[in-house]
């Protein structure tokens, strides 16, 4: 990875709008953000109540990661990740990850979490009524081919620790993963 992790709290404006615009543009499924406006308030939310690290290339944000304390800071939130689009597969998701678990474990995490959003039916637990039995949705989940972003977390050493029906929608659950810090 060629790039200089920094607090992004710590940098000039012009750093912190280009996360604001990456939370707008960096998503497929959900597009999490559709305005500056809710994006720039997402981000100074992380900053006010968490942390957020940047990855830097010089004046250019290649990505950031976000932690929101949760249960009294013994349980940090991944909240949010995002890398561009053109610098993605190329370890920075990766690294701003490790930062975000150095960054919890130092200031008290017992546990790691994150949500991760189906509203592309990209997984097995897409639109069905996970109500009728829900150990065994979770158990059988899988990718249904697209490269859903729970592959990417579990490769990280995550693993599901539950799912919010009908989170975004009808059929559109939050997948919710963990690990110990």
């Amino acid at each position: 990875m060629d790039a200089r992790l920094a607090d992004l709290n710590a940098q000039p404006e012009t750093i912190r709008h280009q996360a604001t615009v990456l939370l707008v543009d960096g998503f497929d499924h959900p597009r999490g953000w559709s305005s500056i406006e809710s994006a720039t308030l997402a981000v100074e939310r992380v900053i006010r109540e968490g942390f957020a690290i940047a990855a830097l290339d010089g004046p250019c944000l290649l990505g950031w990661v976000g932690g929101l304390p949760e249960y009294e800071g013994r349980v940090w939130e991944l909240h949010p990740v995002v890398v561009r689009r053109d610098r993605r597969r190329s370890g920075i998701g990766r690294t701003l990850v490790a930062a975000f678990e150095d960054e919890a474990r130092r200031r008290g995490a017992l546990t790691l979490t994150l949500g991760t959003d189906d509203t592309g039916g990209q997984t097995s637990i897409a639109g069905v009524h996970l109500y009728d039995d829900v150990p065994r949705h979770i158990a059988q989940l899988h990718d249904l081919g697209s490269g859903h972003p729970f592959l990417f977390y579990r490769r990280l050493g995550y693993v599901v620790t539950g799912v919010m029906p009908d989170a975004n929608g009808t059929g559109m659950p939050d997948i919710y993963m963990s690990k110990p810090a």
